[in-house]
């Protein structure tokens, strides 16, 4: 599970995406500590087949949903499980997105710690590419109509089994590709089968290190939740 990350810059976004200001979404402030149901960065093809960033509640909301409340726990898909759950299933096939990310945060269930309250929890760690660059997620997206009111998108992240030097923290991790898998992944021409060899070659190259359990209350934001402890 990847429950909070950090979104990059807008300027890295624009750069990292060759997207200018005008497809950029200049609306969107820096987050070190994303949770479920906030507004992140979304990169998507519109209609001229362009990279495009656009904002979406994170947490999947599918166009089909018909109850008041809204879905629980749908910020991250497993891979494994996308085609066949009525959840993800028809994301998976014509709406993959990537979500722009720094880095992402997982706690280590076998190391408890105690937070500055005292409280015992496990300890945080920081997720990034060894050259500290843009990340993008494998996501899919989804645009839904209540009954009132306007259209809401909304997303959902990608998840696989970990490998590498993120399993000895946690054992799953975020899809993440390299541009040159992104035309593939986003196009919805792309077939299911396609789509998923972009899966079993995604990115490896991250490292982790501690960070304060400060992390752990979606209140606290700012660059100090990213230094090494």
């Amino acid at each position: 599970m990847c429950g909070r990350y950090v979104t990059p810059e807008e300027a890295a976004m624009e750069r990292y995406w060759h997207i200018g200001a005008r497809n950029s979404g200049r609306w969107m402030e820096r987050s070190y500590n994303v949770a479920p149901t906030s507004q992140v960065p979304m990169v998507l093809l519109n209609e001229k087949e362009q990279q495009e960033v656009i904002s979406a509640r994170w947490g999947l909301i599918p166009f089909w949903w018909k109850q008041e409340k809204l879905p629980a726990l749908t910020f991250n898909a497993r891979s494994e499980e996308a085609p066949t759950k009525p959840m993800w299933r028809d994301a998976i096939r014509q709406k993959r997105c990537l979500m722009p990310a720094a880095g992402w945060y997982e706690w280590n269930e076998k190391e408890p710690v105690k937070n500055s309250a005292g409280r015992a929890v496990n300890q945080p760690y920081y997720h990034h590419a060894i050259d500290n660059g843009v990340l993008a997620i494998a996501g899919i997206w989804s645009t839904w109509a209540p009954p009132e009111g306007e259209p809401i998108i909304s997303c959902a992240l990608l998840t696989k089994e970990a490998e590498g030097l993120v399993a000895a923290v946690h054992h799953r991790m975020p899809v993440i590709l390299a541009p040159e898998q992104w035309t593939t992944w986003l196009s919805p021409d792309t077939s299911l089968e396609l789509a998923y060899d972009t899966i079993a070659l995604a990115r490896q190259d991250f490292e982790a290190y501690r960070i304060s359990t400060d992390v752990g209350s979606v209140r606290n934001q700012g660059p100090h939740l990213i230094e090494p402890r």
